[in-house]
């Protein structure tokens, strides 16, 4: 496999990513332009991967149902004045389940099995695999089981062989028709296979595929199934046969000498084999910055030029990824009161013009280019659930003469069109809700996905549960078939974990910032220097979805949050967010202080996830949305920031692949919590120490750790007490006075230490 990770130092060069397809980009003023273009899929309209669900929830799309994700059946690269109808056409025995009526449509199973469904469409009738699984009855609180699909590839046949997981137990099956044994107690795991619809291949009943039969690309998908229904997500490997396109993760070649390796140079019955799901590998070990566009730069010319003046903070903070808040023109911007959140921008009015006040287009393709310079690349914030209620489309939707209301007016979700109360969630009147079951709208959001992705590196998604599941899929392929280095990151929260496998490459973890909630409201105090903000804008999206679980206050709450992830059924490939704050809460730092924020901060890059920092955190900013403090950063904090932030990237046991460990520790404060991070390759280990609380804490450990702290470099505290001594040396926080400790070590923190493992061969010698 080829390596495609890049030196942080290395400039980066924007790329052509307008190499396949078709578009007709439809504008704000209802006119047209065709140049550039992507295509989803194979350019038709059929729907996309097969559909994998539980009888009783069903691909629904009502309106409401804040904060859970919906879905629905679509035609991809969808023509607006197209026709199209759909149909059951094979179902299981006793099922009278029948597709709605219409080119965007429901489908609830009725009974567990797989239904072929029909969609007629101009091209063609495309058929569409929907695997409907019993409803396990479980409230979501047995686990989840998740897979990760392998491959063996030999001389001539590739075998498929599933790692499938239920929890916390590890568990591998030989074929597809045995069933993959869990840990003891456990359910055993039942393994399916699905050939895409569009493709023309077959699975042998064992897992194995004959190489000579792979004459086109072909995917595969498997599901991991329990005895009550329980279902993974799908894992897919895609079948490409030898000359056709990039390298891939392995290669079976009929003429081979048993070498695995990618090789340009296949010829002959070569077939490679590739993860259509794994992020781009410049994420894995990135860290994220997040700007508030419009207060980020110096506030006497806020503009696409005067940011680029900053970037030599996020370039010398080491940021790998700048992560934008809306720019485009807005209702929401320059002279928003706080009260009314600032100047947000995420009430668009128009997805093809930059606000004007910010600068012009080519400035900000200029701000892309400083960033890639400086080995930074640009995620934009795409806000395609609602738009503004002054948007042009929506002011014709509301507007009986308006010559284009009849148009307009089903480009939007009603909740009563008489009285001209769209749908919104909670009370977000002035940005209603688009309707994505309409094929006009999905064309348009689609152009605005062609137009914005060869700009930038990626996008972050807004409110992306109240968009269909299918058009996220659609979203997926089309931009990473482009450009195989595009990343995707859903902000859906709570978070859902169907956002994975195929949709979405990284999700906001949700789960963890709300443990970091519930940690700092134990530990808060009134000490000097913490100061409660008075006049945030307490959006009732904030207040009802990140709400802590369970009312423990107990510092291990950061690993039983990473646990959540596999708990689930995350996907294998997914990655998580992690931060301590972002623009819609508070800050840490004034809601919970000093210390609190900084091991907060160390949690965020010490646990398993992709770091991100939000503007101000770094500089000591108190409020969510007010200016950046340039030339008043507190230089303490963002010291400890910077080297937070190179240990994260430079050790390998911080890094994504690296795994988490809970370990034996013992500590008579709930504010303190120890972990351990290795990596089994290079055989480094760490034992991360985190203090929530004020003052210090003793942790006893049975690790043998190293005296001196990698994150300061120190062995001494700023006291000049010692961070680690032997559980022997006497008294501690862990042990009565009179009696030794009964752990080896005992690791004194204020509030974050990172403390090598030394191996048999180091402890020796000391």
């Amino acid at each position: 496999m080829t390596d495609r990770r890049r030196d942080s130092s290395e400039p980066l060069e924007r790329e052509d990513r307008t190499k396949r397809g078709r578009t007709g980009r439809e504008r704000t003023d209802g006119g047209k332009s065709t140049d550039g273009a992507f295509e989803s899929g194979d350019g038709s309209h059929h729907p996309g991967p097969p559909r994998f669900v539980t009888v009783g929830d069903g691909i629904v799309n009502p309106n409401g149902n804040e904060m859970e994700p919906r879905d629905d059946l679509a035609p991809w690269n969808p023509d607006a004045e197209g026709e199209y109808a759909w149909r059951v056409a094979d179902a299981p025995a006793d099922s009278s389940a029948e597709a709605t009526d219409g080119p965007v449509a429901e489908f609830e199973p009725d009974v567990p099995g797989a239904y072929t469904l029909e969609l007629e469409a101009p091209d063609g009738v495309h058929e569409l695999t929907v695997r409907a699984f019993p409803d396990p009855d479980s409230d979501g609180v047995e686990p989840r089981p998740r897979l990760r699909l392998e491959d063996e590839a030999g001389d001539d046949r590739i075998e498929l062989v599933p790692d499938a997981t239920l929890s916390a137990g590890r568990s591998t099956a030989v074929s597809g028709d045995e069933d993959v044994e869990g840990d003891a107690g456990e359910d055993a795991l039942e393994v399916e296979y699905y050939v895409d619809d569009r493709d023309d291949l077959a699975v042998a009943p064992d897992g194995t595929i004959e190489i000579e039969d792979v004459t086109e690309r072909a995917r595969i998908y498997a599901v991991a199934v329990a005895a009550d229904g329980r279902h993974s997500l799908p894992d897919a490997l895609e079948l490409v046969p030898a000359g056709d396109g990039a390298d891939g993760d392995s290669v079976a070649d009929d003429d081979s000498d048993g070498d695995d390796s990618a090789d340009d140079g296949l010829d002959g019955g070569g077939v490679r084999i590739e993860r259509p799901f794994g992020a781009p590998a410049w994420v894995e070990n990135a860290v994220v910055y997040e700007a508030f566009t419009r207060r980020f730069p110096d506030q006497s010319e806020p503009t696409f030029e005067t940011f680029v003046d900053r970037l030599d903070h996020l370039e010398k903070l080491g940021i790998d990824v700048l992560w934008l808040t809306p720019f485009l023109e807005t209702k929401r911007g320059f002279g928003t009161p706080d009260e009314l959140g600032g100047p947000h921008g995420y009430h668009t009015t128009d997805y093809f013009r930059v606000d004007p006040n910010l600068g012009t287009l080519a400035e900000f393709e200029a701000l892309v280019d400083a960033c890639h310079e400086r080995g930074i690349r640009v995620v934009f914030d795409l806000v395609i659930n609602h738009t503004a209620d002054t948007h042009p489309f929506f002011e014709a939707a509301v507007d009986e003469d308006h010559p284009n209301h009849e148009r307009y007016r089903d480009w939007y979700r009603w909740e009563d069109f008489d009285a001209r109360e769209p749908d919104a969630y909670f009370d977000w009147d002035e940005i209603p809700n688009l309707d994505h079951g309409n094929p006009a709208v999905r064309e348009y959001l689609l152009s605005v996905v062609d137009f914005w992705a060869p700009k930038v590196d990626g996008f972050r998604t807004d409110v992306a549960w109240g968009v269909p599941l299918s058009f996220w899929a659609e979203v997926y392929d089309r931009v990473t078939s482009a450009d195989a280095e595009f990343f995707l990151l859903d902000e859906t929260l709570p978070s859902s974990v169907e956002m994975g496998g195929g949709r979405f490459h990284a999700h906001h973890d949700d789960r963890l910032y709300s443990a970091l909630e519930t940690i700092g409201d134990a530990v808060a105090t009134d000490a000097d220097g913490v100061e409660e903000e008075t006049n945030a804008v307490i959006d009732a999206f904030a207040d009802a979805v990140l709400e802590a679980d369970g009312d423990s206050p107990d510092a291990s709450l950061v690993l039983d949050a990473v646990d959540e992830r596999a708990r689930r059924g995350g996907h294998p490939s997914s990655l998580w967010l992690t931060y301590v704050e972002n623009h819609d809460t508070d800050r840490y730092l004034s809601s919970y202080g000093r210390d609190a924020q900084l091991a907060a901060g160390a949690a965020t890059f010490t646990l398993p996830g992709i770091p991100m920092l939000y503007a101000g955190q770094e500089a000591g900013l108190r409020k969510r949305r007010e200016p950046m403090n340039w030339g008043e950063e507190d230089e303490e904090l963002l010291a400890y920031y910077r080297r937070l932030v190179d240990l994260r990237k430079s050790h390998p046991s911080l890094q994504t692949d690296a795994t988490l460990e809970r370990i034996e520790y013992e500590t008579e404060t709930d504010a303190a919590v120890a972990y351990a991070r290795e990596d089994p390759e290079r055989r480094r280990r760490v034992v991360v120490a985190l203090h929530f609380g004020e003052g210090s804490a003793t942790i006893g450990v049975d690790e043998p750790v190293a005296e001196t702290d990698l994150l300061t470099g120190e062995t001494d505290l700023s006291t000049g007490e010692r961070i680690v001594r032997d559980g022997s040396d006497g008294a501690s926080d862990c042990e009565p006075a009179d009696e030794e400790s009964a752990f080896d070590r005992e690791i004194t923190v204020e509030t974050a230490v990172v403390l090598e493992v030394e191996r048999e061969s180091e402890t020796r010698g000391r």
